[in-house]
This record gives structure tokens, C-alpha cells and sequence, in this order.
């Protein structure tokens, strides 16, 4: 379910790739696609080569579109605004480099996961979020954003190339946390989350510094992440425990037929 096949539509005038995302299909109960790269040489040109794009979209029977631009493509930005694409978010990718200074909290455990948390932690996902990209879009709505984050945690324990932690607070499951392992002494946190009635109370960046202490254990110097700019709450926590802010990534949806709502935007 995580692979898919790259198609391309390639003219003097544009050059586009894209491809399906199986992985959203049972969130969506159908297909979604993701425009992986656009590149705009003729901006007058370039209106009918997209519309091979567009027939294959109407032909799968797409519901969904997302792309990610990096913020210097404001030209390909305005160009798929014009073909029916709409701004939802800015992407932020904020790094942390040097663990050293994290120390671990005596009331925090923060280990794996097991198979038996599965539940309880995709449960924890799909109510607690509320910034995404799907939560944020008029034409998707929280419905569908909940449950793709459920759904998202649910095939963490099912990855190989992913990692669930759990964080304990006297026995209880506290946070979780998706994570991924570019290099050795690198993680990138996929999915994070405190569980629900806990955000507020201050715990969040006790938490995330436990977390921090106990990859630097394992040798870790290096932590990267993604956020939405809607979430303003989780980008000051970032900025106060140093993470650094690259340039963002614009994010767009186009919604071929329509709004997903059950009773529209």
C-alpha cells in the first residue's frame, strides 16, 4: 500500500510529475494523488499539456490533490492557483542539531511501543489534531483529517522504515511519537502527540525534552520534524526548545469533484 507508480507529462512548456497515494485510499474510500514536481517554462503554453494531468485525475477518479512547493515556485504556485488549485498551509521542516543539553525527566519513560498500544494509540490520533492540512481545508474538514491521522498512526506499527514511541507518565501512555531514522544519528518525527485533555497543562515541553534526551542516549545529534503554519501552539514549543526554522513549503489541494464534506464547505 505504500507503493506507487510515477507518471510524468513532459513538453516544452511544463514538465509535471505526479503520482497516486494508495495509502490515503481507505481514508478516503477512493484515490487521492500528489503532484511530486511542476516546472513552468511557458507559463502561455503550458495550460494544455496540464490537461493530460487533469484528464488522468478525472479518469481514476481522484478526490483529492495535494502539492508541496518549495516557496521560491511562486510561479508554479500561481500557475496551478489558476488551474483550480487553492492555498491550504505553509510546510515548515525545523531542525535541531546538538542533543547534549537534554536531560532525561525521572518521571518520563519513553520507550517502543508494542503491538497491544496500537489501538489505543491511533485512537489518541484520530482526536486530537486539529491544524493539518486536511483539518484546515473548507472543501475536506476534520472527519477525514482525523481519521487519516488515525489511520497514519495504525500503519506506524505496520512499517518497517517507521518507529512508534510511547512516552509513560505513572503507567500511562502520555504522548507517542512516529519516528524515522534517515541516518544513524538522525531521527525525523513524523506524528507527534500528547493524548487528549493534556494539551495546555504544560507537560508538552517536558515531553518532547525527554524525548530528546533519550535519542541523544542512543547517539542521536540530530532531530527534523514538520509542521503547519495553522499550528502556532507547536511551532513557539519548537522555537523554545531551539529548533531552527528552514524556509517553508507552500502546500495547495485541488478537489476534482467537488467538496468532500457530507454538507460541502
Amino acid at each position: 500500500m505504500f507503493n506507487y507508480v510515477e507518471e510524468r507529462t513532459e513538453s516544452l512548456a511544463l514538465d509535471l510529475t505526479y503520482h497516486l497515494t494508495p495509502w490515503d485510499e481507505s481514508v478516503f474510500h477512493g484515490n487521492t494523488a500528489a503532484i511530486a514536481s511542476i516546472h513552468v517554462r511557458i507559463e502561455r503554453e503550458a495550460e494544455a499539456p496540464f490537461e493530460v494531468f487533469r484528464d488522468w485525475c478525472y479518469r481514476n477518479r481522484t478526490k483529492l490533490v495535494s502539492c508541496r512547493l518549495p516557496q521560491v515556485q511562486l510561479a508554479e504556485c500561481g500557475f496551478l492557483e489558476k488551474q483550480g488549485f487553492r492555498f491550504i498551509e505553509l510546510n515548515y521542516r525545523p531542525v535541531l542539531a546538538g542533543l547534549g543539553s537534554f536531560s532525561e525527566d525521572p518521571e518520563i519513560t519513553v520507550c517502543s511501543a508494542l503491538p497491544q498500544d496500537a489501538e489505543e494509540i491511533s485512537g489518541f490520533a484520530a482526536q486530537i489534531f486539529t491544524a493539518g492540512r486536511l483539518h484546515v481545508d473548507p472543501l475536506v474538514g476534520p472527519e477525514i483529517g482525523n481519521r487519516r491521522y488515525g489511520v497514519w498512526a495504525a500503519n506506524a506499527f505496520h512499517r518497517p522504515d517507521q518507529r512508534v514511541l510511547k512516552c509513560l507518565m505513572g503507567g500511562r501512555i502520555v504522548a507517542f511519537m512516529v519516528v524515522e531514522q534517515p541516518t544513524p544519528a538522525s531521527r525525523f518525527w513524523s506524528l507527534v502527540g500528547l493524548a487528549p485533555g493534556l494539551a495546555g497543562k504544560g507537560l508538552g515541553r517536558r515531553i518532547w525534552k525527554a524525548v530528546l534526551a533519550s535519542h541523544h542516549s542512543e547517539g542521536v545529534d540530530e532531530v527534523f520534524t514538520s509542521i503547519s503554519s495553522h499550528n502556532v501552539v507547536v511551532h513557539n514549543l519548537y522555537v523554545d526548545l531551539g529548533f531552527r526554522f528552514p524556509a517553508p513549503s507552500i502546500t495547495l489541494h485541488w478537489c476534482p469533484f467537488g467538496s468532500l464534506r457530507s454538507s460541502g464547505p
